[in-house]
């Protein structure tokens, strides 16, 4: 804008303009990349409660992305066109906000949101007048509107929020961004991750952002379900419908799950049997119970989960190729712990404190030896392991420092080998023993560092024995 160029109807200082924008609820301005130029103080509050943690004080130059990640402004920075009224679904709170370009010489220079209703209450007032007056005849309205979406309530509890998805690395930054997307998606996701990396815990951070985030999500383990019970889990049965039933019948997971999300773990483990049944229910959106006749409407979110190839099962003809396809709208891949190893140190730390509070411990710090440690480590049982490995080095600590010594099982576990026994080998045993040791030798200089010191400490031989040893088997220290 051209400083020189002056208003004949502006007389307002800058105290005044900050004044005036702070009484603007829910107010984001942007430059034309996406850079916060401004920032309402209530929107502070609200962003805190979507996210799970605390906003800076300082957010001016930050992109609206990483502060504000369900912000729909950089839509507009690309179209360059104004949303006249763009909803927002966060937190089973709905309102309305309006977002417009700002141009300057038909110059695309940002972009400003703000939401034309205060809060929920704000906008439920204002259609109760709406409906008021079509009631008096004021309004030529079709349809009398009695309550608005997201009315304000809390379930009794949370298990995990995209907040509990601990890291700085790129790949936890972008699964993030994409649990944030699927917030007004009613889309069946698919989950697919290694055992112990958080499955669990992106299908509850789906939910919790979602619509549905008032309502249930209902968990099916489904390695965890015997074949001859699994119809009956998720469809229930009717008084009767076979030997054992309970009086009354009983109610399925797909109808507990009504109106909110249903999360099917390990989906690679459903019966043969059932899938078509499954690939029914989804299509149509009604269930029968065993031994009914009548169907049941259901309204669910399915998200599933799988730490297997569901296309090689596919191939193997082991899984429906057409529930493959209808659950697989959306796809999420869970990183392991070896594709973020920088994020290990926020992960530890944030483990530990919970630790502290479970066993009563004042474990404060992590030695950096250690640390180097972890992050060196391949991590087959992804954070998992980690939590588990830390609960028992929190356990085995005397003191307010995990150092080294913490982690005796752990060092030993990891640097223990199974050659395998090759039958045509001279003298097998003699064979099996070297390839132990030098795989010993070798995880143990990787856990630090290439030091020949502390592997020859935590292995208990000499230095000199050390020396000798990595000679033989060939063992470069500066390799690691």
């Amino acid at each position: 804008m051209d400083r020189d160029k002056k208003y004949d109807n502006f007389d307002l200082t800058l105290e005044e303009c900050n004044e005036i924008l702070d009484t603007i609820d829910n107010l984001v301005v942007v430059d034309s990349g996406g850079y916060i130029k401004y920032l309402s103080p209530n929107l502070f509050k609200i962003i805190h409660a979507i996210e799970g943690r605390p906003v800076p004080n300082d957010v001016s130059g930050r992109h609206i992305e990483e502060v504000h990640p369900l912000s729909k402004i950089c839509s507009v920075l690309k179209s360059g066109e104004e949303i006249r009224n763009c909803f927002y679904f966060s937190l089973g709170v709905t309102n309305i906000a309006r977002i417009k370009p700002i141009y300057s010489d038909k110059k695309l220079k940002g972009a400003i949101d703000y939401d034309i209703f205060s809060d929920d209450y704000d906008l439920k007032a204002f259609m109760d007048q709406i409906v008021d007056y079509s009631l008096k005849g004021f309004l030529n309205l079709t349809e009398t509107i009695n309550t608005i979406y997201g009315v304000m309530k809390k379930l009794d509890s949370v298990k995990y929020c995209v907040s509990d998805i601990i890291g700085d690395s790129m790949q936890i930054k972008e699964l993030r961004k994409q649990i944030h997307a699927m917030a007004e998606s009613e889309s069946t996701v698919m989950i697919i991750g290694q055992t112990g990396c958080g499955k669990e815990l992106v299908a509850h951070s789906i939910h919790n952002v979602s619509r549905r985030r008032m309502q249930h999500i209902v968990e099916i383990n489904c390695a965890a379900i015997p074949d001859n019970l699994f119809e009956s889990e998720l469809f229930g049965y009717e008084e009767g419908a076979f030997t054992g039933a309970k009086k009354g019948g009983k109610i399925g997971k797909f109808e507990l799950a009504d109106k909110g999300t249903l999360f099917l773990d390990e989906i690679d483990q459903l019966p043969w049997h059932v899938q078509p049944k499954l690939l029914r229910a989804l299509q149509e959106k009604e269930i029968t119970r065993i031994g009914g006749g009548k169907t049941i409407p259901v309204n669910i979110r399915v998200i599933a989960a799988t730490n297997k190839n569901l296309k090689e099962l596919v191939e193997q003809g082991k899984f429906r190729e057409d529930l493959y396809y209808r659950l697989n709208v959306v796809e999420i891949k869970v990183p392991s712990l070896s594709e973020r190893l920088s994020d290990i140190p926020l992960l530890a730390n944030n483990k530990l404190k919970n630790l502290n509070k479970i066993t009563g411990k004042k474990v404060k710090s992590i030695e950096p030896e250690v640390m180097n440690m972890l992050m060196r480590y391949d991590w087959p049982g992804n954070v998992r392991e980690l939590n588990n490995i830390l609960e028992r080095a929190v356990n085995a600590c005397n003191g307010d420092v995990l150092t080294m010594d913490c982690f005796t099982d752990f060092i030993v576990d990891s640097i223990s080998s199974k050659p395998e026994l090759a039958s045509d080998e001279e003298n097998p045993l003699e064979k099996v023993r070297d390839e132990a040791e030098k795989e010993a030798i070798r995880r143990a200089l990787e856990i630090t560092g290439g030091s020949r010191n502390k592997t020859a400490a935590i292995l208990k031989i000499s230095r000199t024995g050390l020396y000798y040893k990595m000679q033989k088997y060939g063992l470069n220290q500066q390799k690691f």
